[in-house]
């Protein structure tokens, strides 16, 4: 099969961390990496709705001339930030049949989400309210909400849980990948 992977990072969040690392090493295909220059070190007031807006212009500017009807597979992966962007993206670029997985999507993504959108959130996430999403599970049946882990998916000073947790969430995403319902996409 051929298939083309798409990373959007968040902001402080790049395609070599943990989640976006594992899920590029162990999903077969060709992949693109994105990467935005928020210089957030160097400005840190940048208000996340600018981030975003930075990073769908570098998206779209990198995307938007590539031929992807000579895939028979893609697959956006996104983190924080980079949620919105792919969601907002499949809808503009017209990939209905792009397979997202969201981690820590952000509220800004929600009204962008579809049924067959792999979702990993946690009620303490301080960038969503997941209470939005759990009401409205029956919607997104590859929703995962976990309790007590923030936006990084990790548990500060607890490296076994983190490791554990990162395992779980790349096992969950390549399960959906090779059982999720293909026929339901568009």
């Amino acid at each position: 099969m051929n298939t083309l992977k798409i990373f959007f990072p968040g902001r402080r969040y790049s395609v070599d961390r943990s989640y976006l690392y594992f899920l590029d090493k162990y999903i077969d295909g060709e992949s693109i990496y994105l990467e935005y220059d928020f210089k957030r070190w160097s400005n840190p007031s940048l208000c996340l709705e600018d981030n975003i807006k930075m990073a769908y212009e570098v998206a779209l500017k990198k995307l938007e001339n590539i031929d992807f009807s000579k895939y028979n597979e893609i697959i956006f992966i996104a983190k924080s930030v980079g949620t919105v962007v792919a969601a907002k993206l499949r809808n503009e670029l017209r990939l209905f049949r792009a397979r997202l997985i969201l981690l820590t999507p952000l509220t800004e993504t929600i009204p962008f989400l579809r049924q067959t959108d792999f979702i990993v959130t946690s009620f303490k996430d301080e960038y969503i309210d997941a209470s939005v999403l759990k009401e409205n599970e029956n919607r997104f049946p590859f929703l995962t909400i976990y309790k007590d882990v923030h936006h990084s998916l990790e548990f500060p000073n607890d490296l076994k849980r983190t490791i554990d947790l990162i395992y779980e969430i790349v096992e969950l995403a390549l399960n959906y990948l090779d059982t999720a319902y293909k026929d339901i996409l568009e």
